[in-house]
């Protein structure tokens, strides 16, 4: 026995009386050893005779031998360490020892502790009976394993509360540069500081064609025609920059364009993954309520508050209920083994998206456990999770449920254009049905004419003049009509489903953390707050006046966006440089926390984040801001200096190259074939033609992938439907974004497959065939004006004598040597022309 030594023994006997650390009451202690009672010694006994055998073969392995690697952070070897527990909380229930975690599992009522069999009935009775006698244990033996386990993980202190992203937004005094030329407004003031401190100079600025092919693809996501190129860079009027970039924040594809950078962050997509992958019905609406918004410029502030809460503001629209639609873009498991576990999984993804993209936290890694990284308790997972908690769960009810899940709006909102633009399309599709059916009807007999007036009976009838009167092809397209016009005498103006959040009820039910993330094991009960690193005030929590919810997602919304917050100006403003630059001034732009990259420019993201605010939370604004700058006017110049001293070019000496997105490839093909249909914005998703090598690869091969019209099938990306498990092969193969969970920065992958697929698919052949008959048209028999304006159109530029001259003797050669047409050879160098390094990069 050792000397000066406390040990654990502790001890329910009789009426209760509890031995602890220490001398006991009434005993006395000799040359620093503490004598034990009789009761004491046979306690021990216990322990060493019937419990230790048992731990030793079916738990030390995992809870004991290792101290490094404790299963679940758990330690069996002190009494301490029981009580402590690990990450499913304390094993013993101090106060109720029969409702201890220790006795569930080794009963497999939870967990199935050992995984290797049950227990026999003999030792969970030991093992029951020593929880009963308070855990004793031989002194020789007992190690506390997990004593110093939680400094290890980052604490709630006043220390972890200094760190830079946690802190007040503070309004930084703008540098003062020796250069007083060069800076054009206080961003430029900002980033020369830091050159000059490195004793570098910034790049030269870009060359006018440079800089109006940029903005355009960064605001539009679109590439200038050759005359608007010209018209700018021939254009010498100092305000001419400041004028386009107005014309095109003012441009409609605007919205297209920006709001496709707000749909990767939410994980957009339009169907629901697992087995079936069904589709969301009416989950378009979100997107063009993601792409108005920011055609409107609506404030940031309230863009978050509506998508969290839309519905329980003071005056919902059919705007802010499909806002809504925020909470439906997730995966759905329509038959879950586990009902609850999946409604947790739901939760969790929420949290996850809502705390990456609009706090720049990860908070969802606390769900089984204290944050590792970041000072984000596991408590503090489980109070944002109970803001949301009373969501009803998409799909509870079954398949009839996903429309229990929209909102029906009454008639009566209908505005003037809409009515205009419904009746417009009906129109058009009654057209396109009367010229084909026109073509069957001479073939009808005198009682199919008037049966054809019905329904039901329209493609039957057709059906029988395949092949006669009217190809396959039209039968199919009269089909996909006839759904369409359903789909529109279904929506009329003022009418309209939306797939929007709904709540069980106002009062909501007791929330609790979950322990080690499993939501059949309940710990502490909690009550909705906020992060607790933060210094937040308590929730405001109040029930709103109409509806059918608790108020909850309001609170939460106004704190995200209310002025105490550090985060949420920041980490928008952090992005929106970002889409300007191909890199955020914090290049983890969606973990602002311990594991995240601190910021290259700390008082820029201050200054720009207080400018934000005080600009009306206008995105706009901000874009004007940035464009302005000297920092985004230069060029894409190298430097040796600049290399030597900055390769990662984080002091911003030059402007980054970047390739063009998924969407803006295709879009832009579609745009130089003189193809992309501008004009219909909005409305259902479209569908392009699939590769038929691709549908092969489903269960069900098409299933779930509609027949679009050519006029729609030319329509830009953001409207192509997403569908999980089937991708549309020029956008995955370019890297377009991932929607299992949310994308804050696209992967840049350079492979064989995107050159095979942009020469070789069906797509860019079509494309390039279409094209070359353009140019053919506008040009016939003229070599190097085809050329000319070939490579004008692709590279907004106007090619050199040389590259002309090349472009002649290749098609030339193609003719000679190659037995090709004259036509197939246009088609050809068409072909090339888009694959050229220079169309898919920005200078």
């Amino acid at each position: 026995m050792r000397s000066g030594v406390h040990w654990l023994v502790s001890l329910t006997i009789g009426l209760g009386v509890v031995c602890g650390w220490g001398v006991l009451p009434g005993h006395a202690q000799e040359d620093g050893d503490v004598k034990l009672t009789p009761a004491q010694i046979k306690a021990i006994e216990f322990y060493n005779v019937k419990v230790k055998p048992i731990l030793e073969q079916n738990c030390f392995e995992c809870h004991a031998d290792d101290p490094e690697d404790l299963g679940g952070s758990l330690a069996l070897t002190s009494k301490a360490s029981i009580l402590r527990g690990g990450d499913s909380g304390p094993a013993v229930n101090a106060d109720d020892p029969s409702e201890s975690l220790i006795l569930k599992v080794i009963h497999y009522q939870l967990y199935e502790m050992p995984p290797s069999g049950k227990l026999a009935d003999e030792k969970i009775n030991v093992l029951t009976q020593w929880v009963k006698m308070g855990l004793p244990f031989d002194p020789k033996d007992e190690r506390d394993l997990t004593a110093n386990l939680e400094s290890s993980v980052p604490q709630v202190n006043a220390e972890s509360k200094k760190w830079w992203s946690f802190l007040p937004v503070v309004d930084p005094k703008v540098p003062v540069v020796n250069d007083k030329i060069w800076p054009n407004n206080e961003i430029d003031n900002f980033v020369l500081a830091k050159l000059e401190s490195a004793s570098l100079a910034p790049a030269s600025p870009a060359t006018r064609r440079a800089l109006v092919r940029r903005v355009y693809y960064d605001l539009l996501g679109l590439p200038p025609t050759p005359a608007q190129v010209e018209a700018f860079a021939n254009n010498e009027d100092p305000q001419a920059y400041p004028q386009l970039v107005e014309e095109l924040l003012a441009s409609p594809h605007y919205g297209e364009k920006w709001g496709r950078h707000w749909l990767d962050l939410v994980r957009y997509a339009e169907t629901n993954s697992f087995e079936r992958d069904g589709a969301k019905p009416f989950v378009w609406r979100y997107r063009d309520y993601v792409i108005r918004s920011f055609n409107e410029d609506k404030p940031y502030d309230q863009f978050l508050l509506e998508q969290l809460a839309g519905d329980e503001i003071e005056n919902p629209t059919q705007s802010s209920i499909a806002a809504t639609g925020y909470f439906r873009l997730g995966q759905w498991d329509d038959e879950p083994v586990d009902r609850l576990k999946a409604k947790y999984d739901d939760l969790d993804d929420i949290v996850a998206t809502t705390s990456q993209t609009m706090l720049g936290l990860t908070v969802n890694c606390a769900r089984c456990h204290d944050h590792k990284i970041d000072p984000i308790p596991q408590a503090d997972y489980y109070k944002m999770v109970s803001f949301f908690e009373n969501i009803r769960h998409y799909g509870v009810r079954g398949h009839d449920s996903v429309l229990d899940a929209s909102v029906r709006i009454v008639p009566g909102e209908a505005t003037e254009e809409m009515t205009a633009n419904y009746e417009r399309e009906m129109k058009k599709v009654d057209e396109k049905l009367e010229a084909i059916a026109a073509l069957a009807k001479p073939d009808f007999e005198s009682v199919e004419h008037e049966d054809f007036q019905f329904e039901m009976n329209k493609l039957p009838i057709l059906k029988k003049r395949i092949g006669k009167q009217i190809t396959k092809k039209q039968f199919n397209e009269f089909r996909d009509l006839l759904r369409n016009r359903g789909n529109l005498l279904k929506n009329p103006p003022g009418s309209v489903n939306i797939l929007s959040v709904k709540e069980s009820g106002t009062k909501a039910l007791p929330s609790f953390v979950r322990i080690r993330g499993n939501p059949n094991v309940k710990g502490a009960a909690i009550e909705p707050g906020f992060i607790s690193v933060l210094s937040p005030p308590p929730p405001e929590i109040t029930l709103p006046e109409h509806g059918n919810s608790t108020g909850r997602r309001l609170a939460f919304a106004k704190w995200l966006t209310g002025g105490e917050n550090p985060l949420t100006a920041r980490v928008m403003a952090n992005r929106i440089w970002q889409y300007h630059f191909g890199r955020g001034i914090v290049r983890t732009s969606s973990d602002f926390g311990f594991q995240g990259s601190k910021p290259t420019h700390p008082q820029l993201l201050d200054w720009l984040a207080t400018e934000f605010v005080n600009q009306g939370w206008s995105m706009k604004a901000m874009h004007r801001l940035i464009l302005m700058s000297k920092t985004y006017q230069m060029s894409s110049q190298f430097s040796a200096e600049g290399f030597e001293k900055d390769p990662g070019n984080d002091l911003l000496w030059r402007f980054n190259l970047r390739r063009l997105t998924a969407e803006e490839i295709r879009d832009s093909i579609l745009a130089v074939s003189g193809e992309l249909n501008l004009e219909k914005m909005y409305g259902p998703s479209i569908y392009p033609v699939m590769p038929r090598e691709v549908l092969a690869g489903q269960s069900r091969p098409g299933s779930g992938w509609g027949n679009s019209s050519d006029e729609d099938r030319r329509r830009r990306s953001v409207y192509v439907h997403i569908k999980r498990s089937l991708g549309l092969p020029i956008l995955t193969t370019n890297d377009s974004a991932p929607t299992d969970s949310t994308c804050p920065v696209r992967f840049i992958t350079t492979q064989p497959t995107q050159a095979l697929g942009m020469m070789n698919s069906d797509f860019t052949n079509q494309q390039a065939a279409k094209f070359a008959a353009a140019i053919e048209k506008e040009f016939p028999g003229k070599r190097e004006a085809q050329v000319e304006s070939i490579l004008q159109k692709v590279t907004q530029r106007p090619p050199t004598e040389k590259e002309i001259q090349q472009g002649v003797d290749l098609i030339q050669s193609w003719i000679d040597h190659e037995d090709t047409s004259p036509q197939q050879a246009l088609q050809y160098y068409c072909l090339l022309a888009i694959n050229l390094n220079e169309f898919a990069y920005i200078d």
